[in-house]
């Protein structure tokens, strides 16, 4: 039901979700060379589907690097939360910063709210707003596979960067707490980078947020 591609020089997460009617929700699209792209295409070729949605937890460079494609090639215009629109509109000029190449962003709807509904085919995501990596970053939320994507918010042992503009330490600690770990133990969270996740793992064990409060990133949010 949910693919992952591995993107760019970021090694970012592309997540591709079967929508169960020959649709495809492609979420954080960051494919950024023309191999990446045809590994996209060879993914949709062999799930006789195509794209139908493309969403964004949050607009980061490294996961928005292929929205420009996605809508030239299939008409699709990304969809994010209306705090993200500076750094959507800045993430090509903040490619040149690092160095990398990318194409210019195209037009995007600027709609998602938190305890949104979307249709994702016979699948319904739930929005929630999570702020703290990036100012309007959000995760998708599918209660009935017990999974979610959680975008930079939270990963395996770790937690999203908080010294990028727009990063609020303590905001992300209490998007984590109250959006994240509010989610059934056995939720599966695919994260932006690296592999996928339990909330039960990540509120035993995560050195930076965990369920006890004695996470690093939470005694630094309240310090």
């Amino acid at each position: 039901m949910v693919h992952t591609l591995t993107c760019n020089a970021f090694g970012e997460q592309t997540y591709v979700v079967e929508c169960g009617d020959c649709g495809l929700t492609v979420v954080d699209p960051g494919m950024a060379s023309s191999e990446e792209r045809a590994t996209f295409q060879h993914l949709c070729d062999r799930l006789n589907a195509k794209p139908v949605q493309v969403l964004l937890t949050h607009a980061h460079l490294d996961h928005v690097m292929g929205c420009g494609w996605m809508k030239d090639t299939y008409g699709l215009t990304p969809r994010l939360h209306p705090a993200d629109r500076e750094t959507y509109e800045q993430a090509p000029r903040v490619a040149e910063v690092y160095g990398v190449r990318m194409d210019a962003v195209p037009a995007a709807t600027f709609d998602l709210r938190h305890g949104d509904t979307l249709t994702c085919g016979q699948l319904e995501l739930e929005v929630r707003f999570v702020p703290g990596h990036a100012p309007g970053h959000v995760a998708f939320v599918c209660h009935s596979q017990g999974w979610a994507l959680g975008g930079d918010v939270l990963f395996r042992g770790s937690v999203g960067r908080t010294d990028l503009p727009g990063c609020d330490a303590s905001a992300l600690a209490q998007s984590i707490k109250a959006q994240i770990f509010t989610l059934p133990d056995s939720m599966v969270v695919w994260p932006g980078h690296g592999g996928p996740t339990t909330v039960g793992d990540e509120k035993r064990g995560n050195p930076f947020v965990n369920g006890a409060g004695s996470g690093l990133l939470q005694c630094e949010a309240e310090g």
